[in-house]
């Protein structure tokens, strides 16, 4: 199970900020390789909200010590809605994807931080933290 907070900016012609929460449920399919589904969701500037749910997957560098490097890339979909005054809500839904990377820090055998940062389409980037404990 991890929890992620943070940061993103999609990328228009001035960077559109948002704050970012999300959790994910991992498996592992080897000791450095996860899979599961994620959820992230981003409050933007007024009525600006956006919703992903893609499936994840994590490559760990070194899974044995106390600071692992990763890799993490994610796909699915992405849900977009607006509210403008005289036309109503204004709702898009397009396919998205996101790479990046991190660091595992373990701060227990199970309990882990791990600042990450991710590029993503529609153009955004994410710099957040994830918190996550391992089965």
């Amino acid at each position: 199970m991890e929890v992620s907070g943070g940061h993103a900016a999609f990328l228009d012609e001035s960077p559109i900020h948002h704050g970012t929460v999300g959790a994910s449920w991992l498996w592992n399919l080897s000791r450095r390789v996860s899979v599961g589904p994620e959820i992230v969701f981003m409050k933007g500037p007024g009525s600006d909200r956006d919703f992903f749910l893609t499936g994840k997957v994590v490559v760990d560098f070194m899974p044995s010590r106390i600071v692992s490097p990763y890799f993490v890339a994610d796909g699915g979909v992405m849900l977009h809605r607006e509210t403008f005054v005289r036309t109503g809500d204004f709702w898009a839904k397009e396919g998205a994807v996101s790479f990046g990377a991190g660091a595992r820090i373990a701060v227990s055998p199970r309990f882990f931080f791990a600042p990450e940062f991710r590029l993503g389409w529609e153009p955004h980037f994410r710099v957040g933290a994830v918190v996550g404990w391992r089965m």
